[in-house]
């Protein structure tokens, strides 16, 4: 396996779907392995000319992405809890929230009249593609992991610096990133670092990718409900829903070896 550190900047405001508060869709302030996985697959399907179907597996070994800017060195905003509050690096959820989101608002039109529905208005956060404060860009940033009997292949593919567009809602001129750096230097220590939980007492080191929940794990942090569809079928079917530990969770013990694959790690290599 060869690692690629990826560096994309965020040339459009995004949204990821996470949940909804009443009439408010929120957005995730990280970008789940399982969406750039699907932003790279059809990118660069769309480069080789190939089916969008085609090459499922490939970017498969992927993790989450984390904000980061140019004036700290491209450093992640790692996850992290501290007294109950998530935290990205230096941000609280909160200040991150108050400094790159915003939101659009939408109602449904009434066709006849051209008048709003009632009870229709609805709210989707966007994460901006630069502070509201000081205008500072946002980038992201993540690992790739690729086979090294094909990586000189995918290597082609990365130097061309690829557009890609993450999120649901393309369409309305949301999701563009574009790659900007590629590090084909990355030290296992720095593998191990994003993928493998710290539990050593006292380490300071929390999940950056989701893992996957059995009753012998002992964690300090959130639990979530991932369900996986398989967009293939019409309509959409669930390929599998299981509960994973939140990124920024603390590990403080392992019973399995992990894999990773799209953002998530799977005990013994499940998944």
């Amino acid at each position: 396996m060869k690692w690629y550190k990826l560096i994309f900047k965020q040339n459009q405001p995004i949204h990821i779907g996470s949940e909804s508060w009443g009439v408010i869709n929120q957005t995730y302030i990280f970008i789940p392995g399982w969406t750039m996985w699907g932003a790279l697959t059809k990118a660069y399907n769309i480069y080789n000319k190939n089916k969008l179907t085609d090459n499922q597996e490939l970017f498969e070994t992927i993790t989450c992405f984390y904000p980061t800017l140019e004036e700290e060195n491209f450093n992640p905003f790692y996850p992290e809890y501290r007294n109950g509050l998530l935290y990205l690096g230096k941000y609280s959820e909160e200040e991150f929230r108050s400094e790159f989101t915003d939101t659009l608002v939408s109602t449904s039109i009434v066709p006849e009249s051209r008048s709003a529905k009632e009870e229709s208005l609805h709210e989707t956060e966007i994460l901006l593609n630069r502070s509201k404060i000081d205008g500072k860009e946002l980038y992201w940033t993540g690992l790739l992991g690729i086979d090294t009997n094909i990586a000189s292949k995918i290597e082609a593919f990365l130097k061309e610096g690829p557009k890609i567009f993450v999120g649901g809602d393309a369409r309305y001129g949301l999701g563009g990133m574009e790659l900007q750096h590629v590090d084909d230097k990355v030290s296992e220590d720095e593998v191990k670092e994003w993928i493998i939980p710290n539990t050593r007492a006292g380490s300071n080191n929390s999940i950056r990718n989701f893992l996957e929940f059995d009753n012998n794990l002992k964690f300090e942090g959130e639990l979530t409900l991932l369900a996986e569809f398989n967009f293939q079928k019409n309509p959409p079917e669930i390929k599998e829903a299981k509960y994973f530990v939140t990124p920024g969770s603390k590990i403080l013990n392992l019973q399995s070896n992990y894999k990773l694959k799209k953002g998530k790690l799977y005990k013994n290599g499940g998944g």
